[in-house]
């Protein structure tokens, strides 16, 4: 294993909720963040809530939507989405991968999986797009 190089995992760390991800495991040399792979193509069944992490999404293919509390944001190839610790949130989208990079480091056990559905905004009202 390099010490600065790390491959990605070849199996996937979970498969759950219509989504699945990769957790890397560099070991002792990234205390601080971990780092995931993460795709879905369809919609979580229901909204999350990570009480301890900050999450920032970097998507690497695809397009989709988050609802991060009462904002919908639309995310491409290229974009960072930020999901900061204690809210709730989903996110759907079609063949949609994206790197994950949790502070403090992520732990399945640390997710919080909330009962309500998650319903997109009805209003009539464009879904703003997250700042560049």
């Amino acid at each position: 294993m390099s010490t600065y190089v790390f491959s990605e995992p070849r199996g996937w760390s979970f498969d759950k909720l219509g989504h699945r991800g990769k957790l890397f495991t560099p070991g002792d040399t990234l205390e601080s963040t971990s780092h995931l792979i993460v795709e879905i193509n369809g919609q979580l069944p229901s909204w999350l809530r990570q009480n301890e992490c900050d999450f920032v999404y970097y998507v690497l293919r695809g397009r989709g939507r988050f609802l991060i509390e009462d904002r919908e944001e639309v995310c491409s190839r290229g974009d960072l989405v930020r999901v900061p610790k204690g809210s709730k949130f989903t996110y759907k989208g079609r063949r949609l991968r994206m790197l994950l990079t949790s502070t403090p480091p992520w732990w399945e056990t640390q997710e919080q999986v909330l009962e309500d559905s998650p319903t997109p905004r009805r209003d009539g009202k464009e879904a703003r797009r997250a700042s560049r």
